[in-house]
């Protein structure tokens, strides 16, 4: 699916009047917008190359935007409550919605959101072969490191075409948005000898992987948390090979993450790129 086929994917969710201005732009324009930012009173925002610019003849009111929300939520918020205490919500063909608002809290823990102030699409699209200078890294793990933009998300999923087209690959899909699964099938390739875990918290769908599908590689995205580590180094000392992401902007600060520390110390990783506006600035390579 192409950011284009995505695009028209998020119209349906949007205010009719957000929808009939898009349909008079260009297909090369709308092809190339890789975020819709919703703000209320607020003009809406077109994010090209990583820029934004404000359409001022476009102002969002809290009418719009609350219809808007509730589309995203399929019309039932309660069933979304686990997603907005993470600020996200993924729609069908993978976009994600980032939702920002007041948070309703109980202690520290963010239990849902309300009064919905705005909402940003985040196009989702294959880009055939951006990872092909990459191929030559696939005989061991890779590491993919950015920042938010960088276009950690698209190299994975070619990542994940390529290797799946060659090898049994498991790819943990929490966020549903590499693969874009509906109803069972993918909206993006993600190769042919690929199996999808999508939904799944990330170590959970590591360790399931790693016990019922016999992978050769597993994908997945951002590593955030502790368990996501220890399944990581569970998993790689069975021989397991991954392909995964991270946020971190440069190799020096990368090195400063408490958390993947232990990953890099034991050399799980022996290939590190880092992205910066989805183009590889630098590629660290483990010679063993």
């Amino acid at each position: 699916m192409t950011a284009l086929e995505s695009l028209r994917e998020v119209l349906p969710y949007l205010p009719v009047r957000v929808q009939g201005f898009l349909k008079t732009l260009s297909e090369q324009k709308l092809s190339q917008i890789q975020e819709l930012r919703l703000r209320a009173g607020k003009p809406l925002g077109l994010v090209i190359s990583s820029q934004e610019t404000s359409e001022k003849s476009m102002i969002i009111s809290f009418e719009e935007l609350s219809k808007t929300f509730q589309a995203v939520c399929s019309y039932s918020v309660y069933r979304y409550e686990q997603e907005l205490s993470e600020g996200y919500i993924t729609i069908k063909g993978g976009c994600r919605v980032g939702i920002c608002g007041s948070a309703v809290r109980e202690g520290q823990k963010i239990q849902t959101l309300k009064a919905i102030s705005s909402l940003n699409f985040r196009i989702a699209g294959e880009r055939i072969g951006i990872a092909e200078p990459l191929r030559a890294y696939l005989s061991g793990s890779l590491l993919i490191a950015g920042t938010v933009g960088s276009g950690k998300t698209t190299y994975l999923r070619d990542l994940c075409r390529l290797i799946g087209n060659q090898s049994r690959t498991a790819l943990i899909d929490e966020r549903g948005e590499l693969a874009a699964v509906h109803r069972g099938i993918p909206a993006h390739d993600v190769g042919l000898m690929t199996d999808i875990f999508d939904g799944y918290p990330r170590a959970a769908g590591i360790l399931t992987a790693l016990r019922v599908m016999t992978p050769k590689y597993i994908i997945c995205d951002e590593i955030s948390t502790e368990s996501d580590r220890e399944a990581i180094q569970q998993a790689a000392g069975c021989g397991m090979k991954f392909i995964a992401t991270c946020h971190a902007g440069s190799p020096e600060e990368l090195r400063q993450r408490s958390l993947l520390r232990p990953l890099l110390e034991a050399e799980i990783f022996q290939t590190q790129v880092f992205l910066k506006d989805r183009k590889i600035q630098k590629i660290s390579y483990l010679k063993k």
